[in-house]
Order: structure tokens, then sequence, then C-alpha cells
């Protein structure tokens, strides 16, 4: 039994290094870190103004069904007591000139919003976004309707933009 304890002890001592290591970031690495995420929402007749939790990421030389493509992505999250619960936009824009794809799920209130502007599906709800860059970040402009024709303008401010990291296979 004294073995088996010194064996255990021993490998979890071999081990430990190596499993923190694995966790550091590598130099170069973007953060995952969130920041926070300023939201303007005028949805229809009501506004909803929150600053919010989130991560905001950029990848210049993306590519989306074999198209190149800038990609912009928000996830942003509020607390119970935030007036936007919820952000998810993914905004596609293509190098050769062509119509952005965005893809949009935002909770505000009590109510639920969807944009899926995508050429190889049907369109629930139209918009167009409009970015500023400033400094490290930016804010994205979205207008349009959502699936629903509910009347929709965003304005939503991201401090930094971080790398996108590929994840899968």
């Amino acid at each position: 039994m004294l073995r088996i304890t010194a064996l255990v002890a021993l490998l979890a001592l071999v081990s430990s290094p190596r499993e923190a290591s694995a966790q550091r970031r590598a130099p170069g690495q973007p953060s995952t870190e969130t920041s926070e995420v300023s939201v303007i929402a005028r949805l229809g007749t009501k506004s909803y103004t929150s600053n919010i939790a989130g991560s905001c990421k950029h990848e210049p030389s993306a590519s989306i069904y074999d198209t190149p493509a800038a990609l912009y992505m928000v996830e942003a999250a509020g607390d119970d007591g935030s007036e936007i619960k919820q952000l998810n936009l993914t905004l596609w824009r293509p190098k050769n000139g062509g119509p952005d794809q965005i893809s949009l799920s935002l909770g505000a209130g009590t109510n639920t919003y969807r944009i899926d502007v995508n050429p190889r599906a049907p369109a629930a709800g139209a918009a167009t976004a409009e970015l500023r860059k400033e400094g490290a970040g930016g804010t994205l402009e979205l207008k349009g309707k959502d699936a629903k024709g509910t009347p929709l303008n965003l304005t939503i401010s991201c401090p930094t933009f971080a790398a996108v990291v590929a994840e899968g296979g």
C-alpha cells in the first residue's frame, strides 16, 4: 500500500509541470479575457442601454464559403439587472465587395430578436452594418429589422478587437 501511495505521489509530481505549461498562454496568442461592451439598442419603440461583459474579436483574413472576408464577432451577456441580457453578433465582410453576411441574436428586456442574412439561406430579417475603427477597437452599427419585422438600430462599442482563434479539427 505504501508503494502505491508513493507511486501516485511521484506521478502527480511529474505530470504537474506539464499540465501547468499546457494551460499557459503562448507568447503572441490573443487573450480570452472579457471586457466591457457598450450596447445601445433601439428596438421598435423601446430603447435599451447597457455596459456588459463580453468579447469582441476580429480576423482580417478569414473565409466563408470559399470567399475571402473579414470576420467580426461580438459575444456579451448582461447580469440580472442589465437591460441587454445577451448579444451574439457575427459579421462577415467579403473582400470582393459582396454583401455583408450578418447573424444576430439579441435578448433585451423580456424579448429576443434575431437576424440572419446569408445568401445561401432564406433571410430572417434584414440589416446593414457600418464599422468605425477606433484605435484597437471600434463601433459597429446595425440597422434593419428582425425576423418578426421589428425595426432595429443597434450600436455596439468594443474597446478592443482580439484575434479570432481557430477551434476544432
